[in-house]
């Protein structure tokens, strides 16, 4: 008998590791948040100690010790937690130390096909309003990168809770972000993994199986030979006795199929010209520059009492650092960083590549901030109607050397662009731009050149099959329809830019 209870004892023990294991995924944030905070795991083991001493020992009352010695793991554990992000904190800086520059000379774009203009509440809206199938919908918005040029992208996703368990993800859209113009790109493919979908097709449930204990950042896709990849930066972390450090491994691949691949990062600097570095790492390493003391003691003790060569990171309507921008075809993540207080000015700029190398530039005075820039560009346009139209992202812009604050006008709606607005951080200085020739001529020219007279009679624009068609009417009496799945990339920008009586090539 005592034989049999063993028994099934053991089957009990096998089947519960079997339904640990099944859902696993499910639990990865639960048990992340021990691996991640190993002193967590430490304090169990001291109380779990404590306890067997305590029933050892035949103490009376021992349940109500028990109690007090459970409660007290508690009380202790927000502190300890506090203490033991100081010294995750205060290495991470140490680990990312960074370069000063005297100057923005090399950030620059050129005006050309990473030029940032479409806010993502616009693509959005642009991306709703192309949807045909009843059953789908779009997931969340990204950026990213590839064929010199960037894009807002969303997956098309089963729409309800039914539909996401049962259907697969139906291919992407696509925007370019680089026009004010409505073209929506949409690759339609079977995707096996992705955010969308739920339980075994969900992208983070096959992330997890392939390598639990790491973090992932967000999915970014990139389209290669007509087949969609997804791209998504991986997290490991270093131990240090009770504490952890975070620090960026690679990258994992999927294809639409679902076949996976890992990148390390030497592997996917070479392979992927994406925002392939964790933003959210990017954002850490910037709030640890706090710590720069050596000890994690001084480091608490200054951001209580002195503040000395305190920061913060602020984010404007809904536009959370960092930034991404695009200079000499390479992506970088831009923060900007405010002194302690109350405070609207940004005092310095971290500029972190895709390698993880970090640039910091200090204004020997405060500048104008991204939500100070705001008031200069309601007061540049008094007579605009502020309850329906909205200023959104505020994006650093390099122009000969300067910094100025990019904001763009759109209707509260997000149906399309008004205007596009540039704030100089040193002075103050508003520049407005109408449309898209004249903001690519002055960050190209650093001045707004006139726009040349051609030859096209009339542009009809229309979507078809989910993507979008022009049919071009040319002023010898001839015309030309075209499709955006059939144009590479920097044609269709080319000609989301045309205008009537511009010249056609």
């Amino acid at each position: 008998m005592q034989l049999k209870k063993k028994l099934y004892l053991l089957i009990f023990v096998m089947l519960g590791i079997v339904l640990l294991y099944a859902i696993s995924p499910i639990l990865h944030t639960f048990f992340m948040f021990f691996y991640r905070n190993p002193s967590t795991v430490e304090l169990g083991f001291l109380v779990v100690g404590i306890i067997g001493f305590l029933a050892y020992r035949g103490i009376n009352r021992v349940l109500y010790a028990i109690l007090i010695v459970i409660l007290g793991y508690f009380v202790i554990l927000s502190p300890m937690l506090y203490l033991t992000d100081a010294y995750t904190l205060t290495t991470l800086q140490k680990e990312n130390l960074p370069k000063d520059i005297e100057n923005f000379n090399g950030f620059e774009c050129d005006g050309g096909g990473f030029l940032r203009i479409l806010p993502k509440k616009v693509a959005e809206t642009y991306m709703v309003s192309s949807l045909e199938y009843p059953r789908y919908t779009i997931d969340n918005v990204y950026i990213t990168t590839f064929d010199n040029s960037m894009f807002w992208f969303a997956y098309l996703e089963p729409d309800g809770l039914f539909n996401r368990i049962m259907l697969k993800s139906k291919g992407i859209f696509m925007i370019p972000v680089n026009t004010t113009e409505r073209v929506v790109i949409r690759k339609e493919k079977n995707i096996e993994y992705t955010p969308g979908q739920l339980v075994t097709d969900n992208l983070y449930w096959k992330l997890y199986r392939f390598d639990y204990f790491a973090d992932y950042g967000k999915p970014r896709v990139v389209v290669k030979g007509n087949k969609i990849y997804t791209i998504v930066p991986q997290i490991k972390y270093r131990f240090h006795g009770f504490y952890t450090t975070p620090y960026w491994s690679g990258v994992v691949v999927l294809d639409e199929n679902g076949n996976i691949k890992y990148y390390s990062k030497e592997e996917a600097l070479k392979e992927f010209n994406s925002p392939i570095f964790p933003e959210s790492l990017a954002r850490k390493i910037v709030e640890s520059q706090n710590y720069w003391k050596s000890s994690p003691i001084d480091n608490i003790l200054n951001l209580w009492f002195k503040h000395e060569n305190e920061i913060e990171l602020v984010d404007s309507d809904g536009n959370r650092q960092p930034y991404l921008i695009m200079v000499n075809k390479k992506p970088y993540w831009i923060l900007a960083v405010e002194p302690y207080g109350r405070a609207y000015g940004i005092s310095r700029i971290y500029v972190i590549g895709m390698d993880g190398n970090i640039l910091q530039y200090k204004f020997s005075e405060p500048k104008i901030g991204p939500i100070k820039g705001m008031d200069y560009v309601q007061k540049s346009l008094p007579t605009y109607d502020w309850d329906k139209f909205e200023i959104v992202e505020p994006l650093p812009i390099f122009v000969n050397d300067r910094l100025y604050w990019r904001y763009v006008i759109i209707p509260k709606s997000g149906g399309g662009i008004s205007k596009i607005v540039l704030v100089d951080v040193e002075t103050g200085d508003v520049e407005i731009f109408n449309s898209h020739d004249e903001y690519s001529s002055f960050i190209k020219n650093g001045e707004v050149e006139s726009i040349k007279k051609v030859t096209v009679k009339d542009i009809i624009k229309y979507e078809k099959n989910g993507n979008t068609h022009w049919l071009i009417v040319l002023s010898n009496g001839s015309y030309v329809d075209l499709s955006a799945d059939d144009l590479k990339i920097e044609d269709i920008i080319k000609i989301s830019k045309l205008k009537v009586r511009d010249a056609y090539n």
